[in-house]
């Protein structure tokens, strides 16, 4: 009896071991795997989650600053990459980052000031329209089509070899 008390106390320590160790999954990787890139080693990361708010709304933001070296990896796997465009953004994603008009509608968001993203003269970005109405997540013609916003958008800048991720959802 003794015996199999330790065998099975053995047994449930390696699976907690085996299940907690499969799920770890750190902020990098997390990113890494939403926006199609591997992110090598970094030099600092700011990282803020604030979901968990009703049905999950919240942001999700960090900002990965890499060395030289490991800038141009991130550099050239977001040039072979079909789902990075070469900045400037798209005048909704421009919109929904800065602020601005359309229609006469003011937009205010400002999503890049509230997340300290600066004006990235040089570089990439990567759109995902997260929002289950969406037809087309690659693209953000229907960005404004609806109530709410379930998007996530990554710039890189180039001149410093920074990467900024934000997630947003309302």
């Amino acid at each position: 009896m003794k015996k199999l008390k330790i065998i099975l106390s053995i047994a449930a320590l390696l699976l907690t071991i085996i299940i907690s160790g499969c799920s770890i999954e750190t902020n990098q990787d997390y990113i890494a795997k939403q926006i199609n890139i591997e992110i090598p080693d970094v030099l600092n990361i700011e990282y803020m989650d604030d979901h968990g708010g009703f049905h999950g709304d919240g942001e999700k933001f960090a900002k990965i600053i890499f060395d030289n070296k490991n800038g141009l990896n991130i550099l050239s796997q977001i040039e072979k990459s079909n789902r990075w465009n070469k900045l400037p953004l798209t005048k909704n994603l421009n919109l929904i980052m800065y602020g601005g008009v359309k229609d006469n509608v003011e937009y205010s968001y400002n999503l890049a000031e509230k997340s300290e993203i600066p004006e990235i003269k040089s570089g990439y970005w990567y759109f995902n329209d997260r929002h289950s109405e969406s037809m087309h997540p690659e693209k953000d013609a229907e960005l404004f089509d609806r109530h709410s916003f379930n998007f996530t958008i990554a710039m890189y800048d180039v001149d410093n070899n920074t990467l900024y991720y934000l997630e947003f959802d309302t």
